[in-house]
């Protein structure tokens, strides 16, 4: 007889968190290892793995911020749940998101001067690390036991459909490959029995996502 759920399951969000965290420090390795031969062939494919990176970051957190978070401060208030914090910490890193754009296009344009220009992205994407890592470390000590001791299962449910009813068509064909590559093989096998579409989805754009993974080195 099967265990019966007891509180929300938090495994998508948790595998966001995951990914984000990962290829983040991948970004900062192979920026910082860029050479001005890479300039006109591998800046622009490692600037597409980051516009990739950047629209699931700022999905996830406008989610939080229509979705989530006014639902959690409905059930436990606004204060206990930090809530201003949680959305300044979103406020700073679209800055430093928008200060990466104009990096990259620096890095791109064959007038700058390739090693200032490289040396700036790197401070910020490396910037960037350092706030998403602590803006996610503060929302998994005080938002997310707040979910799963406060908001019941329905309601959670809910609230992941209406997200997924926000994503931008073939958002899937990036974001489900990306989780799954980085989530232990505990995970992926509890991920993919919740949802088994999910692996069909994974298994079916797992050689385009490989194509766009492939430019990051190892951090």
């Amino acid at each position: 007889m099967g265990t019966q759920q007891r509180t929300p399951d938090l495994t998508f969000v948790r595998l966001i968190h995951q990914a984000l965290r990962i290829d983040g420090a991948r970004l900062v390795t192979t920026v910082t290892a860029l050479g001005p031969e890479d300039r006109t062939s591998r800046v622009a494919r490692v600037r597409a793995f980051y516009d990739k990176y950047r629209e699931e970051l700022v999905a996830h957190h406008t989610h939080e911020d229509t979705l989530y978070y006014p639902a959690l401060a409905a059930r436990v208030g606004a204060d206990r749940m930090h809530l201003d914090e949680l959305m300044a910490q979103h406020h700073q890193l679209d800055d430093v998101l928008n200060a990466i754009d104009g990096d990259f296009d620096t890095l791109a344009d064959p007038a700058s001067d390739f090693t200032a220009s490289r040396a700036r992205l790197s401070g910020d994407l490396a910037r960037m690390v350092d706030s998403l890592t602590m803006h996610l470390d503060f929302e998994e000590r005080t938002a997310l036991p707040l979910f799963e001791s406060a908001m019941p299962i329905a309601e959670y449910k809910e609230l992941e459909k209406k997200a997924r009813k926000m994503m931008r068509s073939g958002q899937a064909t990036f974001l489900i490959p990306w989780l799954a590559t980085h989530a232990t093989p505990e995970q992926r096998k509890a991920w993919f029995k919740s949802a088994p579409p999910l692996r069909v989805v994974a298994w079916v754009n797992g050689r385009s996502y490989r194509r766009i993974d492939e430019v990051l080195l190892p951090a």
